[in-house]
C-alpha cells in the first residue's frame, strides 16, 4: 500500500511518500519520494502519486506498430512528394511556402491551447509586421513565442532531442507567459479532464523513460509510430504545469524531422482529445489512426 506520512525532522513537520509492506511476518515501511513540508493533500493528488508509483502512466508497454504496413507506406510517400515539391521551388517561393506553412502550425496549435487568431492574421503578425486587431497581449506572444520555438526545431532536429532541448522548447513557448515555472517540471499536479496526469514527483524519471524508450522504438518499429505513440505519453505525462500541448506537438515533429519526414499540422481539436484520451486509456491505436489521417489529409497531391 503507498500512502503519506508526517515525520518531524528538527522540529518541523514533512511528508513523505512511502510503501507498507510485509515481510518475514512484518510490517516494513520503505520510504518512496519525499514531498516537502506538511500541507493538505487532496485526494487527486494522492491518487496521481499512488498511479505513478505502480507505474499506471505508462502506456508505451508494447512496442508494436498500430497502422498497417500501406499506412506507412502511404505517409512516406507523402512526405517524399512533399520533399520533392520543395526542392522544384526556387529560394524565394521555398521561403514562402515555409511561411505558409508556419502560420497554419502556429494557427492550429495555438488554437487547441485556446487562441482566436485566425491563420491569416498569423501570417501578417509573423511575417508582414501587421498587428491584428481584438487580439490579446497573451495571443501574439503565443504567436511569437512558437515561431521561435520552431526556428529551434529547425535548428537542432538533426540530431536526436534531449532533456535540455525540451526545456529549451518550454522556455520558447512559455516566454512572457510564466516566469516561475519556465524551462522546469513541474513541481505541483495537474490534470486533463478526468485522466490523471504523471505525479510531479514522478515526472523527471518518466521523461528518461521516454527518451530511452524513443531511441530503442527507432529501431524496431515504423518512424511515423515512434512520433505518434510518444506524443500520446508525453501529453500523458504533462511534465510541464502550462505549454504541454504545443511543447508536445513541437516534439512530435522534431521525431519526423529527425527521421527526415515531413511535418505534421494537427487539426480539429475534439478528435484530436479525444484520440489522445482514447490513447492515454490503453488504445494507441487512436492516435495513431488520428494523426496518419492527418497526415494523408495535409499531404494531397495531384
Amino acid at each position: 500500500m503507498v500512502s503519506i506520512v508526517t515525520r518531524k525532522v528538527k522540529g518541523n513537520d514533512y511528508l513523505y511518500l512511502v510503501e507498507t509492506f510485509r515481510e518475514a511476518g512484518k510490517v516494513k515501511q520503505r520510504t518512496l519520494k519525499y514531498i516537502g513540508k506538511k500541507r493538505p493533500v487532496p485526494k487527486e493528488e494522492l491518487v496521481c502519486m499512488q498511479r505513478s508509483h505502480a507505474k499506471e502512466d505508462w502506456i508505451l508497454t508494447k512496442m508494436q506498430d498500430h497502422l498497417s504496413y500501406q499506412d506507412h507506406a502511404a505517409m512516406k510517400n507523402a512526405s517524399k512528394q512533399q520533399e520533392m515539391h520543395l526542392q522544384r521551388l526556387d529560394k524565394t517561393t521555398r521561403e514562402k511556402e515555409r511561411e505558409r506553412f508556419l502560420s497554419a502550425f502556429i494557427t492550429s496549435s495555438n488554437a487547441i491551447e485556446g487562441s482566436t487568431m485566425t491563420k491569416k492574421e498569423t501570417y501578417e503578425y509573423l511575417f508582414q509586421d501587421v498587428t491584428p486587431a481584438g487580439h490579446s497581449k497573451k495571443e501574439l506572444y503565443m504567436a511569437e513565442n512558437l515561431l521561435a520555438a520552431w526556428k529551434y526545431l529547425e535548428k537542432h532536429c538533426k540530431k536526436f532531442p534531449k532533456e535540455h532541448d525540451l526545456l529549451a522548447l518550454h522556455t520558447c513557448v512559455n516566454n512572457r507567459i510564466e516566469r516561475a515555472t519556465l524551462g522546469k517540471y513541474k513541481k505541483v499536479q495537474n490534470y486533463v479532464g478526468d485522466v490523471y496526469t504523471t505525479s510531479y514527483l514522478y515526472v523527471p524519471e518518466r521523461m528518461k523513460e521516454l527518451f530511452l524508450w524513443i531511441k530503442k522504438a527507432f529501431k524496431k518499429i515504423d518512424d511515423f509510430e515512434v512520433a505518434f505513440q510518444s506524443h500520446a505519453q508525453f501529453e500523458l505525462i504533462h511534465p510541464f504545469v502550462d505549454g504541454n500541448g504545443r511543447v508536445g506537438r513541437l516534439l512530435l515533429n522534431w521525431l519526423l524531422m529527425y527521421k527526415e519526414l515531413s511535418p505534421l499540422i494537427i487539426t480539429k481539436r475534439g478528435k484530436y482529445l479525444e484520440a489522445l484520451q482514447n490513447a492515454q486509456r490503453g488504445k494507441l491505436v487512436a492516435i495513431c489512426q488520428f494523426c496518419y489521417r492527418s497526415y494523408a489529409e495535409q499531404y494531397r497531391f495531384a
